[in-house]
């Protein structure tokens, strides 16, 4: 079955660009990820680029779906069920309609929207003729961390969230985050007195909570982020909703590598910018990916995803995704809209979400990811799906394809074209074990784990047919920074 070019959209609910006041509605024109590709410089059909992304470099087989698992049942193995038959049948999912409002309530309380304020100084005719423009955007948030006793937590949200192109500050540095039933109250109004905002005379207000009729706003600054994954941290301001006796919760994540297609889902996020509200539906694909255009709209990135059927809106950016138990699973980034196409939403995993925001965390100096990089290039020989303990799963065996640039690669002399790597386990420069023997069943696996390695450490590598492959990460030059 041929595949159209998705019109994929991120969920930020942006601000109109007025003078003096912010009307969060305006959202990003949708766009096919080929005519981006296109934008970027490919040559060729539209189908030459769809098989241009799969099976090279280390990206993924074919996408694995539910539904097409479902059809190829009735065509193939003569099932005749309903696809709610099938699920049970074949996947032994539990599809109840049941649920746990208690895990819901505890998903919720980890869940803030999130407003941030930009300026733009427009000049007329003359220096002196000079207007500021302000404008807002709306996202979403997943508490990460709590420390009580300084009454501050790290909240995750989307790159794009936070990010201005337009913006003289692209990064915006006046942000506000609101708990569950807080009143979403943002102004752009800027002012030049000396108010009681701490901001001192002369300065212009980039925005800020509408005063103390509404309230519920907690400011936070951004520690860092990657616009290569999508992902950014804040840091809030000492607050009593962070203190001892709290209502705020941090999200409790569940691994994505665990999740099964099928299992029922829980988006819960800011959507359209009207405050937290949450949807459900079920995981369709638990990963694949996807193209949109970068945030400063310099470039196509492809962001690996899990799809979900449960109705995620503009204003759900770096909102949460959650199974049944109320357990975090992803992180809500972008959606298709093409007219033909009915609640296909993307979540970034949590598992690579979770590897990502400890390395913000870790470079929080450089308010960057710093991932290991092997030098190597990879291309998958094989891909099958099987059901393994009750759960439909993809497995792939990958092998190294180009050999490694010599000094510049931490796995020049290590790893040669032909080698199919299998497993991995990371030491650190003490020989404390970070990570124990992994097998690698997907070969994204690999690049994602190695966002987990710090200059000092030790990956070594199960080879087939070899002895293990020891690399040690001593070097600056075998880092990628991202930024």
């Amino acid at each position: 079955m041929r595949r159209k070019g998705k019109r994929i959209v991120s969920l930020l609910c942006g601000a109109m660009m007025t003078f003096g006041g912010v009307g969060l509605a305006s959202c990003n024109k949708a766009v096919t990820a080929y005519e981006i590709a296109v934008q970027n410089g490919f040559q060729g059909t539209e189908e030459e680029w769809l098989q241009s992304l799969h099976g090279d470099n280390g990206n993924d087989g074919a996408d694995f779906d539910i539904y097409d698992a479902y059809e190829n049942a009735k065509a193939k193995d003569g099932f005749e069920g309903s696809f709610e038959a099938f699920l049970k049948q074949y996947l032994s999912v539990s599809i109840s309609e049941d649920n746990s409002t208690t895990a819901i309530a505890n998903a919720t309380s980890s869940i803030v929207s999130i407003c941030a304020g930009f300026t733009k100084v427009e000049i007329g005719n003359s220096a002196l003729d000079k207007k500021v423009v302000p404008s807002a955007s709306a996202g979403s948030g997943v508490i990460y961390q709590i420390n009580e006793n300084a009454k501050t937590a790290y909240i995750i949200t989307n790159y794009h969230v936070l990010y201005n192109k337009d913006a003289d500050e692209k990064i915006s540095d006046c942000v506000y985050v609101y708990p569950y039933g807080a009143l979403n109250g943002f102004t752009t109004e800027y002012r030049t007195d000396n108010s009681t905002n701490g901001l001192g005379n002369g300065v212009l207000d980039k925005g800020e909570q509408m005063g103390d009729m509404y309230g519920g706003g907690i400011k936070a600054r951004f520690i860092g982020g990657a616009m290569e994954y999508d992902i950014a941290v804040l840091e809030t301001y000492a607050n009593d909703y962070f203190g001892a006796n709290t209502t705020a919760k941090e999200a409790d994540i569940l691994s994505s590598e665990s999740v099964t297609v099928g299992e029922k889902t829980f988006a819960i996020g800011n959507a359209n910018g009207e405050g937290i509200s949450t949807t459900s539906g079920i995981l369709s694909v638990e990963s694949e990916y996807i193209t949109m255009t970068s945030p400063d709209a310099t470039r196509a990135i492809r962001y690996r995803v899990m799809r979900t059927d449960a109705a995620i809106n503009h204003g759900n950016s770096g909102g949460g995704l959650f199974n049944a138990n109320g357990k975090l699973i992803g992180i809500t980034n972008a959606k298709n809209v093409e007219d033909e196409t009915d609640n296909m939403g993307y979540a970034l995993p949590s598992t690579q979400v979770q590897y990502v925001v400890d390395n913000i965390l870790d470079n929080k100096a450089n308010k960057c990811v710093l991932r290991a990089t092997l030098g190597i290039q990879t291309q998958i020989t094989s891909s099958s799906g099987k059901i393994v303990d009750d759960k439909y799963v993809i497995e792939e065996e990958f092998q190294v394809t180009t050999y490694p640039i010599p000094n510049t690669s931490a796995a020049y002399g290590k790893l040669f074209a032909g080698d199919v790597i299998q497993s991995i386990k990371i030491v650190d420069e003490k020989g404390n074990v970070k990570t124990d023997t992994t097998t690698l069943k997907r070969s994204y696996q690999l690049v994602d784990l190695c966002l987990t390695v710090r200059k000092g450490d030790t990956v070594i590598l199960g080879i087939k047919g070899k002895n293990p492959v020891e690399i040690e990460f001593n070097k600056d030059e075998y880092f990628v920074k991202y930024a």
